[in-house]
């Protein structure tokens, strides 16, 4: 015999689970993790939206429609105990609670490897040429004319740490590669760079190279892309694989099969914490 309230409470139990995932997620910081920071306001409103609504589900009156007029002479019991509302529980909130707990917060090797590393920046979707340029191009006068273009105040874009290093991204500096604008603002500069560590599968010619990678997020970690530049360290320098590391050293882009291409000569390179935003973008 089919139960309203159970099913009322059930229906409100789905919803109040989601919607307290959601607050998880966005409060804990592990959202940082999933979407870019642009969707992490609708996140937690959609959660409030889901508790209010599981709340305003519980509270509701029944109504004359939810009085069972089959009795317990009806013949259909083909629910069970386990069916109806209960079975709609677990299939929607077990699922849902298993990759909450199971679910990781950043992505493992395997996982970098298959998706493919990025090392030049032309194969990045959604890459177009010029548009990482520092140069501010003239604009319109009254007559038609255009006015002279302009530099870019480095200060405007480039942050340090207290010792004056250029705070940079693995993206940044594959940018710079294939920009002479920006290129110019990095190279032979002193940077501090995190990321995690890699074991290079080609490009190391010396023994002394390992990749420092970092995912790159448009929208959402399903279309995170492992971005990674080289860098140049004593040949004993070694972690665990996506072990995070930062490194402190000099941006070079040499040419190398014909091409330039982002090199950290390293000074120091050391164990750190993974950054709150595990992405960049």
């Amino acid at each position: 015999m089919k139960n309203p309230a159970v099913s009322r409470v059930c229906s409100s139990g789905v919803l109040m689970v989601w919607g307290v995932v959601l607050l998880y997620f966005q409060f804990s910081g592990r959202i940082a993790s999933y979407l870019h920071p642009t969707f992490h306001i609708y996140t937690a409103i959609s959660g409030v939206i889901l508790v209010l609504l599981a709340i305003a589900l519980l509270l509701s009156f029944p109504e004359k429609n939810d009085i069972d007029p089959c009795d317990e002479s009806c013949s259909d019991h083909s629910a069970g105990p386990f069916g109806g509302g209960f079975l709609a529980l677990v299939i929607l909130v077990v699922p849902v609670l298993t990759a909450t707990k199971l679910s990781q917060s950043e992505f493992g090797l395997t996982t970098v490897l298959n998706r493919g590393i990025i090392g030049d920046i032309s194969n990045l979707p959604g890459y177009s040429p010029g548009f990482t340029s520092v140069y501010e191009p003239g604009l319109p006068r009254l007559d038609g004319s255009i006015t002279e273009g302009t530099m870019m105040d480095p200060s405007l874009y480039l942050r340090r740490n207290a010792d004056g290093q250029i705070l940079a991204e693995a993206v940044d500096l594959l940018y710079a590669a294939a920009d002479d604008d920006m290129r110019r603002d990095f190279e032979n500069q002193e940077v501090e760079i995190i990321g995690q560590f890699l074991t290079p599968r080609t490009g190391n010619p010396d023994g002394d190279r390992f990749q420092l990678v970092r995912l790159f997020v448009m929208c959402c970690a399903a279309d995170a892309r492992p971005v990674a530049i080289s860098v140049q360290a004593p040949p004993d320098t070694d972690f665990p694989e996506m072990t995070w590391i930062r490194i402190r050293g000099q941006a070079t882009f040499p040419l190398e099969g014909g091409r330039r291409i982002p090199l950290v000569r390293a000074v120091s390179v050391d164990e750190t914490e993974p950054p709150r935003e595990t992405f960049v973008y």
